[in-house]
């Protein structure tokens, strides 16, 4: 299959960074990816969203199991492409939403870090084609797809459908 070129399509959900949508602090603040995700994370409990964060890359698992296996003088080298991979380009967060369950994926990228003189130091995380490809396979099935820069974005996305979960969440605890 050939890949048409990123630039001729059209995303239908948020999926670029826009440094005039966020306060100066919040670029100022330097905030890396592993915090805009927490915060997300948090967002979404907060409004009773059944959400898990992916390690895509098994990264947490890997390190663990090549530290323990350096321990018992095993080949890291064993491990090679033997653990296991989620499909390439699978987002950060994935979440079903009440009481649709339709499903939510969110890409979570670091926003632009500036300095006091509004001047970029670090430009913001870029999804690859295979994070915007995964995503919009998932968009044309229905779900929700978007890139995050903060939770704020997410909030500002899903505000209608972050009501319904936590209404539908609280009228099922209150039976």
């Amino acid at each position: 299959m050939r890949r048409i070129p990123r630039a001729t399509i059209s995303y239908p959900f948020p999926h670029e960074f826009d440094a005039g949508k966020y306060p100066a602090f919040y670029l100022l603040s330097r905030v890396p990816e592993n915090k805009v995700q927490a915060s997300i994370l948090e967002l979404l409990h907060v409004y009773t969203v059944d959400a898990i964060a992916i390690d895509a890359g098994l990264k947490t698992a890997r390190r663990a199991i090549i530290a323990k296996s350096l321990l018992h003088g095993i080949d890291r080298r064993a491990f090679d492409g033997g653990l296991g991979e989620i499909a390439p380009g699978h987002p950060d967060i994935a979440a079903t939403l009440a009481p649709s369950g339709r499903g939510l994926y969110i890409e979570v990228k670091a926003p632009a870090w500036i300095d006091e003189n509004g001047k970029v130091v670090r430009r913001a995380g870029q999804p690859s084609t295979e994070q915007l490809d995964f995503l919009l396979s998932k968009w044309e099935r229905g779900a929700i797809a978007m890139i995050a820069y903060s939770s704020d974005d997410v909030k500002n996305f899903l505000q209608a459908e972050l009501l319904a979960n936590f209404n539908a969440m609280r009228d099922r605890r209150a039976r």
